[in-house]
């Protein structure tokens, strides 16, 4: 099954939900597969046709984030290029820096669960949300140069590879030391992503 049908499929949004919600509760190690059997109402099986591995299943909730920021940034730019008003994709892209910033989010307890984890598949798994991530990034900012509100002179891998590196920063930052830092504001991550595309 390919992902876009997965996401698409009734039965794997509950379990990507109700997987989200036993982490929030009780935590990326601690969440076993039998938690998500029992509180989804799902067999094993079910819950093993979509997914071997706990892990796995982790890695498609981070990927199904990806996919629902991709999906939300391309109907700003639709909205953007008929009104002319090229700040709400920039207003989304500093809404998603922000979020990574928070702790408590399910998506950045599982990032910081799975770089944690020493595992030859969790490390393809990592490597295969880095692509993701990188290519939907890439892609935003192409997307900026052919809508005449980026400089086309701006290299898009570079600045594709900078954005990924303060992103994965906000992350980690909070788990080393969330008590000492304080959450960059939604304006100034605005202003920085601003002035760095100018």
């Amino acid at each position: 099954m390919n992902n876009n049908k997965l996401y698409e499929n009734t039965s794997f949004q509950h379990i990507l939900k109700i997987t989200e919600s036993l982490i929030l509760k009780k935590g990326c190690s601690s969440t076993t597969l039998k938690d998500i059997i029992d509180s989804s109402g799902l067999s094993k099986g079910a819950i093993y046709h979509y997914v071997s591995s706990k892990n796995e299943l982790y890695g498609l909730i981070l990927q199904s984030k990806i996919e629902k920021i991709n999906e939300s940034f391309n109907d700003q730019i639709k909205l953007a290029v008929e009104s002319k008003d090229t700040n709400g994709p920039f207003d989304l892209v500093s809404q998603f820096f922000y979020e990574n910033q928070k702790s408590g989010d399910a998506g950045n307890l599982i990032f910081v669960y799975l770089l944690s984890q020493n595992d030859v598949k969790v490390k393809a798994i990592l490597e295969n949300i880095y692509a993701l991530s990188r290519n939907v990034g890439e892609k935003w900012i192409k997307s900026g140069q052919e809508n005449g509100v980026i400089p086309t002179e701006l290299d898009a891998g570079k600045f594709t590879d900078l954005l990924m590196t303060f992103s994965y920063g906000l992350r980690v930052k909070q788990i080393i030391s969330p008590k000492e830092t304080k959450q960059l504001d939604l304006k100034d991550i605005t202003k920085l992503i601003m002035k760095a595309l100018s």
